[in-house]
């Protein structure tokens, strides 16, 4: 997602804003009615219709209002637009929900209404009971400390003990938790930069990393956010080196404590996670029957929680289907037969993706270069690999060098060589620079930088040596593993066969199945 300027950052807002929300809004900015107030909605209904921000539009329609009544109108139209948020979220939320508890609380407390603030703290004890929210857990049994001490009640050696034990559980439950999900969030960040690992020095790098992070403990003494984040930390690890069966392992035990507790109806954007993770699992081990079984309960979230969606969740279920589709796609290698619906998708995509993160974009867009250049439709193809080549950061480098190496494909396949001297250089370039070019990429590179000078009769040859040469380098190589972002064998076996690069893919997908 890019970076919005200040002066934009309401507009960005707004439009974010669903239809109901933006009722909301309105019922809740004319609860007072001043000059201000009227002043504002108009600045919200000019910025509401617009679909490109431009400043000297707006102070067009607001005649009379200087530089400075527009910001200070902006901050209290902002401020106002998250007031509105926050009160509509209580009902869904239950963050915001138990902050406001917490606020009740300490408002009684310092009132001297010491029975009805411990009699609302013990209500919300079991509300984060109920969604495992160990750090409010934390504060709400720091308060019950405060509270309990007054003189007012009859306070027992045993029941100091025992909030003391319970504070003492709750803290180190919460301590396994950040160890957990830091290393967790340390792996995706690593995944995210540069892919998975591409040499030994790297997987040792990477052992070490996780191994010395990793703290003591038994599965079966954790409690449910403890095993959350270690699955996450453990479905990382095992994604980045390749370990596809225990990606599958770890992401079922994530999903499954999300059933076996109810929460995948409390904290559902963190089971939906899960749910992707566990798809895109599927699609690595080439499960059909995985897949199909896990996109079943994609489809019944999405049918029974879709409606009460809070808007982020609703962005996650958006990129996580279409994800999900291309690698359904992938598995099944029926491109002709989803063009359709994967051209629906993309539209989906376009028309949300300010409110989508950069690298599921990134992803995205490959996968759809990828799906349109089996196809033969390289001109689509080329239109999402040249969002990918003209995009100057580092994310997902991986990718982007692939994608470097498929705009070769097509400058060859369409005779468009002009420029193949130059391309070749840059991907070589790019891929040393950002430190994946495996022994595969490079021998395919070099063939390629001398397949002008093969007389076309000789072509055959040179592809079916190209093929030998790979597979001799293929064999132990952490370069083979990249394959998995693009079936270049297939491509080669298509010029050696003289068919489709379709109709290879297909043909391996088919006997991997029988």
């Amino acid at each position: 997602m890019s970076k919005t300027p200040n002066e934009q950052l309401l507009f960005e807002l707004i439009q974010s804003l669903t239809k109901s929300e933006k009722r909301s809004f309105k019922l809740y900015a004319k609860r007072s009615g001043g000059a201000t107030e009227t002043k504002y909605i108009k600045l919200f209904d000019i910025m509401e219709k617009m679909e490109v921000y431009n400043e000297e539009l707006i102070l067009k329609k607001l005649p009379g209002t200087s530089k400075t009544q527009f910001a200070n109108l902006k901050s209290h139209l902002y401020q106002q637009i998250l007031g509105s948020l926050r009160l509509s979220g209580l009902k869904d939320d239950i963050d915001i929900d138990l902050r406001e508890q917490l606020d009740f609380i300490r408002v009684l407390y310092k009132k001297g209404l010491y029975y009805q603030s411990l009699r609302l703290l013990n209500r919300a004890k079991n509300i984060t009971g109920d969604y495992r929210k160990d750090l409010f857990q934390l504060a709400l049994l720091d308060y019950e400390k405060q509270i309990r001490s007054q003189q007012v009640f009859d306070l027992e050696e045993d029941q100091a003990f025992d909030i003391d034990v319970q504070t003492d559980q709750a803290m180190k439950r919460f301590m396994n938790v950040q160890k957990f999900f830091t290393l967790a969030t340390r792996l995706k960040a690593r995944f995210v930069q540069h892919g998975m690992v591409k040499s030994e020095r790297e997987m040792n790098n990477l052992k070490a990393l996780f191994y010395t992070n990793l703290p003591e403990f038994k599965e079966s003494e954790l409690a449910f956010n403890e095993k959350f984040y270690l699955y996450r930390a453990y479905y990382w690890f095992s994604y980045l080196t390749y370990d596809f069966d225990n990606c599958v392992t770890y992401a079922e035990k994530w999903v499954d404590i999300f059933h076996e507790t109810g929460l995948h109806k409390k904290r559902r954007s963190a089971y939906l996670k899960g749910l992707n993770r566990l798809l895109q699992s599927a699609f690595r081990v080439n499960s059909i029957s995985k897949f199909d079984e896990y996109y079943k309960l994609l489809d019944e979230f999405e049918e029974v929680e879709g409606p009460t969606l809070a808007s982020n969740t609703q962005v996650l279920l958006l990129k996580y289907k279409a994800i999900q589709a291309f690698n359904y796609v992938f598995l099944t290698t029926e491109f002709e037969a989803n063009e359709e619906r994967i051209g629906q998708v993309l539209k989906e995509i376009e028309a949300s993706k300010n409110v989508i993160d950069k690298h599921n974009m990134v992803v995205i867009y490959y996968k759809a270069s990828v799906f349109y250049f089996a196809l033969k439709k390289y001109n689509e193809s080329r239109y999402y690999l040249n969002k990918l080549l003209n995009d100057g950061d580092r994310l997902r480098s991986d990718l982007k060098g692939y994608a470097r190496i498929i705009s070769i494909l097509i400058d060859y396949d369409t005779g468009e060589e002009e420029y193949m001297e130059q391309k070749l250089k840059a991907a070589y370039d790019y891929i040393v620079y950002e430190e994946n070019l495996g022994k595969v990429q490079q021998v395919f590179l070099d063939f390629m930088g001398k397949i002008g000078s093969i007389y076309p009769q000789d072509l055959k040859k040179g592809f079916r040596s190209l093929k030998a040469e790979i597979e001799k380098v293929n064999d132990g190589d952490f370069s083979r593993k990249t394959l998995l972002y693009f079936d270049l064998m297939s491509w080669i076996e298509a010029k050696i066969e003289g068919r489709s690069f379709a109709e290879m893919v297909r043909e391996k997908t088919r006997l991997h199945y029988k």
